[in-house]
């Protein structure tokens, strides 16, 4: 019964994980209608919230998302998979210092590396 209630969990949160990245190309395909009529001459606004706001409000819920699926499964991947997010969506929403971009993608590279030599290796396979 455990494994039927995990593996419901995981399709309800590749459900949402979708929905988001549907509801994200939305607003880009909006951004891109407003760019091309700015062009012509229509100053048209379509969406009046922030495209950052947006863009940080999508990846907070993609953060919440893949952290439930990290409570479920309780596996290597799922924590280097949700702290993957989190420092993705410090570096695309905060524009910080460029030291803090750089060790930000330092620390995204070194968790690379570590999901494909240590959690992909022997030790945690059963």
């Amino acid at each position: 019964m455990k494994n039927k209630g995990l593996y419901y969990f995981d399709k309800i949160t590749v459900f949402f994980e979708i929905t988001i990245a549907l509801l994200l190309l939305i607003v880009i395909a909006i951004r891109v209608i407003e760019i091309v009529l700015a062009l012509m001459g229509l100053d048209i606004t379509i969406l009046t919230m922030e495209f950052d706001k947006v863009l940080s409000v999508s990846l907070s819920l993609v953060i919440s998302v893949e952290f439930v699926r990290m409570l479920c499964k309780h596996t290597p991947e799922t924590v280097i998979d949700v702290l993957l997010f989190a420092i993705a969506r410090q570096i695309v929403v905060y524009h910080e210092k460029p030291i803090d971009m750089l060790i930000g993608v330092a620390a995204i590279i070194g968790l690379f590396a570590a999901k494909k030599f240590i959690i992909n290796s022997d030790l945690f396979k059963k």
